[in-house]
């Protein structure tokens, strides 16, 4: 039930832009409004534009998607209550925090300090995650949460069955598949936003010797799902890995949002789709005593769905694939053996502070080697 009074949210007025000269990387914009458009020529360009920011950048910027500018400074109020304001209590952030070791899932609060990023350096985060079946008003949530869940789940909705479905129609698209493949046969339906979860976070402003010990705050990585929706946001702090090999900003666009792919698609695609690493850095000085707040959605495939290459795609069967996966001591790549995707997002969260054990190079790309179920799987470093 909607809590009949709810806590005031104080406005969200977003930090100054870094005025330091800082490489940004070269992102596409895709105006999603055109993939809605009745020319068949807009429709095509969008297509075009976005299978090119796929393939050459592995991230993109969207505008008009269909939410207006106060619908997002409303998410970033609501984040910005919980975990800049305090609105979670201690009594709250004790009882709500995350056990993913035990759980496989990131539910939950999560305090400073998990995380090693450097010697004597602990990560300077903290967040608030939410499942589809922890998203409604329960004692499950802290109370600031549980007053605004209904918008919460208004946007995520949004996001998860209108946003992305767009996107996995042109990615289908993409694999010369019927256009509403990815989204029937891949993307998972339970709840508000299936098997994925929605993501606060807020990085508080590193200590001084932290900044001199790490440029870094949350390391080079991939993300597990399909894709992945974040709000843009004026701390110019998350890089890209470009296809030269060098690390780029991504650059602050209002009202937009940062898309990137996940390695169920890439699994799937046979390297078609690829998921490109991302990482967070220390911010411009200019911007060393801000808060970086962030709101972004994770979507998730199917937990039964196979990660082994899509055969029914005309792309793989015409230009091949690259497969992730390896033999084991039997010789051979068991179909039965290949992990699920929920089998997948499992393990993954459980290592997600595991170092590399068995470093491999294919293709000029190391890999770490993860021996599974039998046979190997190739996970980028």
């Amino acid at each position: 039930m909607p809590i009949a009074t709810k806590t005031p949210l104080r406005p969200y007025n977003p930090p100054a832009e870094t005025k330091a000269d800082v490489d940004y990387a070269n992102l596409r914009t895709i105006d999603l409004s055109k993939f809605d458009s009745d020319k068949p020529e807009d429709k095509q360009s969008v297509f075009e534009e976005f299978k090119a920011a796929v393939q050459e950048d592995g991230f993109l910027y969207l505008t008009n998607f269909g939410l207006t500018q106060e619908q997002i400074d409303k998410q970033f109020a609501i984040a910005q209550a919980a975990l800049i304001d305090n609105g979670i209590t201690d009594e709250e952030k004790n009882r709500l925090e995350w056990k993913y070791l035990d759980t496989g899932k990131y539910t939950g609060y999560k305090p400073r300090g998990y995380w090693d990023i450097a010697q004597g350096v602990k990560d300077n985060v903290e967040s608030f995650n939410f499942y589809s079946e922890t998203m409604k008003a329960g004692d499950h949530l802290p109370k600031i949460l549980r007053e605004y869940a209904d918008d919460i789940i208004e946007f995520n909705t949004f996001l998860h069955d209108v946003v992305n479905k767009k996107l996995l129609s042109l990615l289908s698209r993409m694999l010369d598949l019927p256009e509403s493949y990815l989204w029937d046969k891949v993307q998972s339906h339970n709840g508000p936003i299936g098997e994925g979860y929605f993501r606060q976070m807020m990085f508080h402003p590193a200590p001084p010797e932290h900044r001199k010990k790490s440029s870094v705050q949350m390391h080079g990585h991939q993300d597990y799902g399909v894709t992945t929706l974040l709000l843009s946001q004026p701390i110019a702090a998350l890089q890209v890995l470009s296809a030269d090999g060098n690390w780029r900003f991504v650059k602050y666009k209002k009202g937009g949002m940062v898309v990137n792919l996940g390695e169920v698609l890439e699994f799937i695609s046979g390297g078609h789709l690829p998921a490109t690493r991302h990482r967070v850095t220390q911010c411009p000085e200019d911007q060393a005593d801000q808060y970086r707040l962030t709101i972004g959605l994770f979507t998730a495939a199917n937990n039964d769905l196979s990660l082994a290459p899509l055969i029914d795609s005309p792309l793989l069967a015409r230009e091949g694939y690259v497969s992730r996966f390896e033999p084991g001591s039997d010789g051979v790549v068991d179909a039965t053996k290949i992990p699920t995707a929920e089998q997948w997002r499992v393990a993954r969260v459980l290592r997600s502070q595991t170092p590399p054990t068995d470093i491999v190079i294919v293709n000029d790309v190391k890999y770490n080697r993860q021996y599974f179920q039998g046979i190997y799987v190739l996970e980028p470093i």
